[in-house]
């Protein structure tokens, strides 16, 4: 054995720790880069989806404070050509593309405190509003009696409401859960909804005779062949 076999030795020895060191620094490097990754897709998709609740959210609350009370339609409804228009602008788009990616919602809340849950109930009574509106279409509707229109509209009303109180739940979880996002509603929102308040009863009696005065002209001038002015 030549006198240079140790020295040679020691040296593939230091070379295989500084190969596996290498292997193990690029190995946690590429593992790092991934959860980085991953945390900003995951807190990307969480901003969306806030935004789109609170967008859906403050759409029921303007919905609700600008309602007509049943008591205010019920006149109208004696009539059998009388549609309430109510119209259905749901945001589900991001909820749609993205609902494999609720998973990533999960494990940040106690047994009583289930984000995915509320989420697809919250969704769930969004298509169940848009439902509701569109059988206002149907023709079954104008066969039905005042009363029973009178219940249509307000099982609507009433699903907005449970709709809002959802929104405003899953909204206030995500923001305690994760402070560090910063969400919040939009600004827009904000100044919007305080300038928005219910009507009363003289503002609404004056609404509805309006339309009803509007319609009322439409179908004389339908009726009367009337060119469009």
């Amino acid at each position: 054995m030549s006198e240079n076999a140790p020295s040679d030795l020691v040296f593939i020895i230091r070379l295989g720790i500084v190969t596996i060191l290498l292997w193990i620094c690029s190995r946690a490097y590429d593992f790092c880069i991934k959860h980085v990754s991953r945390a900003a897709e995951r807190n990307a998709f969480l901003r969306a989806i806030y935004a789109e609740v609170d967008f859906n959210t403050f759409d029921m609350t303007r919905f609700l404070d600008s309602t007509v009370s049943i008591d205010l339609l019920a006149p109208h409804l004696e009539r059998a050509d009388y549609i309430p228009h109510i119209t259905d602008a749901r945001h589900t788009e991001i909820y749609r593309s993205r609902i494999t990616e609720l998973d990533a919602l999960s494990g940040r809340y106690g047994r009583h405190e289930n984000l995915v849950g509320s989420l697809v109930q919250f969704y769930g009574e969004l298509e169940k509003v848009t439902q509701q509106i569109e059988g206002l279409s149907k023709p079954s509707f104008v066969q039905i009696s005042p009363k029973g229109k009178a219940g249509t509209i307000n099982r609507i009303y009433k699903t907005c409401a449970v709709c809002e109180g959802l929104g405003k739940g899953i909204l206030s979880k995500m923001e305690k859960s994760y402070p560090r996002l910063g969400l919040e509603p939009i600004a827009e929102s904000h100044q919007v909804e305080r300038n928005i308040r219910p009507m009363n009863h003289t503002e609404a009696a004056d609404r509805l005779k309006k339309l009803s005065s509007d319609l009322n002209r439409v179908n004389n001038r339908t009726h009367s062949g009337s060119p469009r002015s």
